[in-house]
This record gives C-alpha cells, structure tokens and sequence, in this order.
C-alpha cells in the first residue's frame, strides 16, 4: 500500500508563457457569420451559418513548473522502496499548428528514506493536440551528472510520457492546465538506481 500511494501524484505549480498550451493554435472552424431567411411577417424562418477554416499557425512557449511533485519506486540493490518526487523544471518549445517539440532542464529528485538522488535531466520532448482541450507528449533525456547515497554517475536516461489538460479558460487566452507525467529513469551507479515516477503540476498558461 505505501508504493502504491507514493504513485499518487500531488498538485504542483506551473505557469506557461508565450504559447505554452499546445492545441491553442490547433487548425479549427469557426462560425464567420449567420444569415436568417425572414417571410413576410419579419420572422426568421430558416438560418445558416457560414463556416471558416482557420489554418494552424506557429508558436512558441516557456513552461516553468515550481515544481511538479508526486511519488516514485525505486529499485537498487535488489530492494524497491517509495520516494518523495520533486522536479522544478525549465521548457522551451516551438510548435505549429497541434505540433510542437521543446527541451526541458531540470534537477529530478527522489527522496526515499532520509536520502536524496538527484540527477540533473536534460529532456527532448514532442507534444500533439489529440482533441480541443487535451495534448499528449512523449520524451526521452540523459543526465551528464547525478549523485546521491554517496555515489556519482556520468551516465543517466530517462523515458516519459505525459498528458495536458485545460480545465478551464480564462479571459483572453489564458488557460488553467493541469498535467500528470509518468517516467522511468536510470542511473548507472556501482549498484544500479532505476525510479519509476508520477508527477502532477496545475498551472496558469497565458
């Protein structure tokens, strides 16, 4: 039971600048006009809309997350045990139209029984626009340096997969985001580290 509640994740905190929510820009229709048929008697007695295709357009975005926190497994030594997961990070992306790529830097950190690792990440990652209100994103990184339990390592990777989903819409085009994120990571200590997280950040995009 304490793995499996150390995999919840908790609400961290997130702002995106510039275009950070990807599908904003997404190709869509739009309602240009509509004309009502009136009789005789000035009522509208059959209406159209006329539809515009509006074509996707380029973006670019900055996701700062303070931090995005949940919970991990972590495997070394033949002994699993849960961690406390943190993970401030730094993004910046381009995109165009439900596309979009961007590389992430930051300091991933488990905390599991009094002791820390932390792996300095940096992540390619690829997001898409599936529908008006959800994005999906997928990445791999590595790490030129992590420490912890009184060992360093040069060699690190790590896989993830994640999802955005805007709950709501302000005014203008401001959007409140909450995003989940799972990943794997790999450390080559003496002794292996392999952590299996799930994070969680909501934030402002704008």
């Amino acid at each position: 039971m304490r793995r499996l509640l150390a995999l919840v994740p908790l609400a961290g905190c997130a702002v995106g600048a510039g275009s950070a929510y990807v599908g904003q820009w997404s190709p869509r229709e739009e309602v240009e006009f509509e004309a009502c048929l009136v009789d005789d008697a000035g009522r509208c007695v059959d209406r159209k809309q006329v539809i515009q295709e509006v074509p996707g357009r380029r973006f670019w975005g900055v996701i700062i997350a303070l931090p995005a926190i949940g919970g991990s497994s972590v495997t070394q030594n033949d002994t699993t045990t849960s961690a406390f997961r943190v993970e401030p990070s730094l993004e910046l992306l381009r995109g165009s139209g439900r596309w979009a790529y961007g590389v992430r830097a930051s300091p991933v950190i488990d905390n599991a029984d009094k002791t820390v690792i932390t792996a300095a990440m940096l992540t390619g990652i690829g997001r898409v626009s599936v529908l008006p209100r959800l994005s999906l994103y997928g990445g791999v990184g590595f790490a030129p340096y992590a420490a912890g339990r009184g060992q360093h390592a040069f060699t690190s990777e790590r896989a993830l997969v994640g999802a955005q989903l805007a709950l709501s819409k302000t005014h203008a085009e401001n959007f409140i985001i909450l995003s989940v994120e799972a990943d794997t990571m790999f450390i080559q200590f003496d002794d292996p580290y392999r952590s299996s997280g799930f994070t969680g950040s909501i934030g402002l995009f704008f």
